[in-house]
């Protein structure tokens, strides 16, 4: 049966599911961390030798710069904190699932296999409404945040794309 996800005012899928762990619905996620603040990305999909942890917005704000009003920088620097924690979140959360400190309930054999060194990890925001200028400077923002986090996974990428690119890439349908 075909997986689709309902986020953010766009349908990503059709998944198979055994590529696809919905981490954000996860049982795991809702009933012990969720309470807590933790937060976490809406799924986990491996495909073509790829975990994609994907977040889904509708709206991705400019770049700022030193004229920017304090309440817009503000605004964005919260932004980017909360998919910053999102992504730190998601990383442990599915690296302790493995671990077994979680239960694997809802993850599909393909994404709890013992051996996952083959696969690239990515770390995907996709965002709507935004211009295709605006990605390109948000990312650097992203990736020296998660600067640490992208060392210590071997995490190559971080991308931010809008829903055309999305649709076009095959991640929306």
């Amino acid at each position: 049966m075909a997986v689709i996800i309902h986020e953010s005012g766009m349908k990503f899928g059709e998944y198979e599911e055994n590529q696809v762990f919905q981490l954000e619905n996860s049982r795991q996620y809702t009933k012990t961390l969720s309470p807590h603040g933790v937060k976490s990305c809406e799924f986990i999909l491996c495909r073509n030798d790829k975990l994609y942890f994907v977040e889904a917005k509708t709206s991705c704000p400019r770049h700022i710069t030193a004229t920017t009003p304090e309440e817009k920088t503000a605004k964005y620097n919260e932004y980017i904190h909360d998919i910053v924690l999102k992504m730190q979140h998601s990383l442990a959360l599915y690296a302790n699932i493995l671990l077994e400190r979680y239960t694997s309930d809802g993850v599909p054999d393909l994404l709890k296999k013992k051996d996952l060194s083959d696969l690239e990890i990515i770390l995907l925001l996709v965002a709507k409404n935004a211009e295709n200028e605006w990605p390109a400077p948000f990312q650097d923002v992203f990736r020296t945040k998660l600067r640490n986090e992208l060392r210590i996974w071997k995490i190559r990428a971080f991308n931010i794309i809008n829903e055309t690119t999305a649709r076009n890439k095959g991640f929306i349908i």
